[in-house]
């Protein structure tokens, strides 16, 4: 039988550490795998949960406030020098003259105490709204943490867009180097042979090594890129990683699922929600600030052992003298010259203030998703339009490097093309990032 549990603690564990490595060693992920990989390893979500660690304890750090409170205290004392009474020796002594004094000492030279101390809260309102308040802080510390994971999430999601992007752009590079390569080695054949002069296949080169570098460049912000989405993920820069989506599969899921058709989802927006909870903060206030009229009640209880000595022999078999109290307290506010009232009446002007701002920020993050969805409507309409453009500016190009191979064309006239396609794919890649850019933006709206 023992045997049979070792083989089963042995397997669970071997299991868990496949597991484990198994998530640690993942380097390909898809933009859902790269945003749940961020809100479990980025260290502002681990944050946010260990706040909500620290409301759970706030609560019952609250609620210990109305349990029973004990404690215990011993005290020693020495009196270096024993207090000396003086009275009128006249009341002992009635053949006393006149202004005669008696002196003696009063106490023992040394004295110790032991005391036990119990009390409890029987009725106090601030602590009832207290105990309701924490609570709802932990709500606020959950509302808080789904913020923070939402907030990563669109930043993992906007860095995986970047490297889309980028990676996008070094593959438009790489087909547009391969092309004029070609046209480079074959004019610098035609030169050598005599056919064409040395100055176009110079221009080529010049336009062959302008391609090059713009796809160095390409690929470094490739990498700038993937490194911006390590950092955003929690994911080790040491560590490489690819991302399995492409950019055209972003654009066809967009395409079906736009966000021009979102449902309006204003009160799911963070600021939003977040007003609503000072809302409902500030109404705590305002019940705390009425409980002020309350009366509060506890109960206490203590013993304590009493002992004095002229010598220092408390472990000995002597008395000690026991003193018990019990009791009830209670607090009744009756005038405060208009303080409470006061309180009061500020804490329901902050409460209808809270309900304007509300009301002020739902109007503005209307106004902000109409004025987005306008601008993602026309950057959507811009990317088509540069899309045909790189389309025809390619083909465009392709035709003159058949014609420039005929000799209808001379080398010239072909890099001239060539830069032509490179602006129109650099409107294209900026169009694409100026439409993910407000994609994002929108998502962050509805706290997606």
């Amino acid at each position: 039988m023992m045997k049979t549990y070792k083989n089963l603690a042995f397997g669970l564990l071997a299991a868990f550490a496949v597991n484990n490595a198994t998530a640690q060693d993942q380097t390909s992920f898809s933009l859902s795998e790269a945003e749940d990989y961020g809100v479990n390893n980025n260290e502002q979500v681990k944050n946010a949960l260990l706040d909500i660690e620290a409301a759970k304890k706030k609560v019952w750090e609250t609620t210990a406030i109305g349990l029973p409170q004990i404690s215990a205290e011993g005290q020693f004392q020495q009196l270096l020098d024993i207090p000396v009474s003086v009275v009128d020796a006249s009341l002992f002594n009635p053949m006393a003259a006149p202004g005669e004094v008696l002196e003696f000492r009063m106490g023992q030279e040394f004295s110790t105490s032991l005391s036990f101390n119990a009390s409890q809260l029987i009725f106090d309102g601030s602590y009832i709204v207290g105990l309701q308040f924490s609570k709802f802080f932990q709500k606020m510390s959950a509302t808080a943490a789904d913020n923070t994971k939402q907030d990563v999430k669109a930043m993992v999601r906007e860095a995986y867009y970047n490297v889309l992007v980028a990676n996008e752009n070094v593959t438009l590079m790489d087909s547009i180097l391969l092309s004029t390569k070609s046209l480079w080695e074959k004019t610098a054949i035609y030169a050598e042979s005599g056919v064409i002069p040395q100055e176009d296949a110079d221009q080529v080169e010049i336009a062959y090594n302008r391609v090059r570098a713009s796809k160095a460049n390409a690929e470094r912000q490739s990498s700038v890129a993937l490194n911006l989405l390590k950092l955003q993920m929690g994911y080790d820069f040491d560590q490489p990683i690819e991302v399995t989506a492409t950019l055209q599969d972003v654009l066809d899921e967009m395409q079906g699922n736009s966000p021009l058709i979102e449902d309006s989802g204003i009160k799911n927006n963070k600021n939003y929600v977040m007003m609503e909870q000072q809302g409902i903060l500030d109404e705590y206030s305002l019940k705390n600030e009425k409980a002020a009229y309350l009366p509060s009640l506890g109960a206490f209880f203590t013993h304590s052992q009493n002992a004095f000595r002229s010598e220092f022999d408390f472990f000995q078999d002597k008395a000690w003298y026991p003193t018990t109290v019990w009791g009830v307290s209670m607090k009744i506010p009756i005038v405060s010259s208009g303080q409470r009232i006061m309180r009061v009446q500020q804490a329901e002007i902050k409460i209808e203030q809270d309900d304007n701002n509300l009301k002020n920020l739902e109007k503005s993050l209307q106004f902000q998703e109409l004025q987005l969805k306008t601008s993602f409507e026309s950057a959507r309409e811009m990317v088509e339009l540069e899309k045909s453009s790189v389309a025809l500016a390619k083909r465009i190009y392709q035709r003159a490097i058949v014609r420039n191979e005929i000799g209808v064309l001379s080398p010239l006239e072909v890099t001239q093309l060539q830069n032509q396609l490179l602006q129109a794919e650099g409107s294209y890649i900026g169009a694409v990032m100026e439409m993910l850019r407000i994609k994002v933006q929108l998502d962050k709206l509805y706290n997606k």
